[in-house]
């Protein structure tokens, strides 16, 4: 854990906020293992997940995952920022690819605050694993002015829906509901 975390492991900690500012699944760090498609095709699922966030917002609630009484959403960012992912770096070869705290650090410090919430949250997305049907997301709480992180924990969703963003958004969804 680095410096810039003092991380509670337990969502009912978080009762306390009653809005955050939330920006979506970062893609920065993910990688993809066993799958066929192209980077593009990866690239282009990543902004169509982020906008289920916005064409679902019942189905796919910050609000509800984080424990909080209500989210604003602010995903452009997380939406142009897949534009910087290097596609020769987007595929993996090691099925044990974790995102780590210094990984996840990175991701907040580039977070432009949105929003007039003390509290933003971010989901980081990790090893998107198509052999194993599965996908790792990490969610994190921290705070807008400090960038300290406050809540954080990693949760695997099992993969499946038909087409490609559907597929890792139902991995998403899964690990989604099973934030403690």
């Amino acid at each position: 854990m680095s410096a810039l975390q003092n991380v509670s492991a337990q969502k009912g900690d978080l009762k306390d906020i009653n809005t955050l500012s939330f920006y979506g699944v970062d893609f920065s760090y993910a990688k993809v293992y066993g799958a066929e498609e192209t980077a593009h095709q990866f690239l282009d699922a990543f902004i169509r997940i982020n906008e289920l966030f916005e064409s679902e917002p019942n189905k796919y609630s910050a609000s509800k995952t984080f424990g909080v009484r209500s989210d604003e959403l602010f995903n452009r960012q997380m939406k142009q920022d897949v534009d910087n992912i290097p596609r020769g770096e987007l595929f993996t070869d090691d099925n044990r690819y974790v995102v780590t705290d210094a990984d996840i650090d990175e991701v907040v410090a580039r977070i432009e605050k949105q929003g007039d919430n003390q509290y933003g949250a971010v989901i980081v997305c990790g090893l998107l694993n198509k052999t194993a049907n599965h996908g790792t997301f990490t969610f994190v709480v921290f705070d807008q002015d400090t960038k300290e992180i406050i809540f954080q924990q990693e949760k695997a969703g099992k993969a499946r829906g038909f087409g490609l963003r559907n597929f890792w958004a139902g991995a998403l969804l899964t690990a989604m509901k099973n934030v403690k």
